[in-house]
């Protein structure tokens, strides 16, 4: 077979796959929709904490602070209660 031909031979099996692939929707030539218009929000974030972020007084900061600690605490009996948890030891089970 001569050098020529292989490559007809090539370009038409690439040509037959190419519309193979096409008619079997793998390939989609025609734009995607788009999508649904959303309008931006602007909602500020919200820190948890009982005082606004914009209040940088001493009184906040001393609310924000004793809020904090007492996040804090709960979190470490949480994490104590966890921690008893996964030593806790099998009972006897009676059928």
């Amino acid at each position: 077979m001569s050098s020529g031909l292989k490559w007809v031979v090539a370009l038409v099996v690439i040509i037959i796959a190419g519309v193979a692939l096409w008619q079997s929707g793998l390939i989609n030539l025609s734009p995607s929709p788009l999508p649904a218009e959303q309008t931006a929000s602007s909602t500020p974030a919200q820190s948890g904490l009982p005082t606004a972020q914009s209040d940088t007084s001493d009184a906040a900061l001393t609310q924000d602070s004793a809020a904090i600690d007492a996040q804090l605490s709960g979190m470490s009996q949480d994490s104590a209660a966890v921690d008893q948890s996964l030593q806790d030891q099998p009972g006897q089970q009676s059928f």
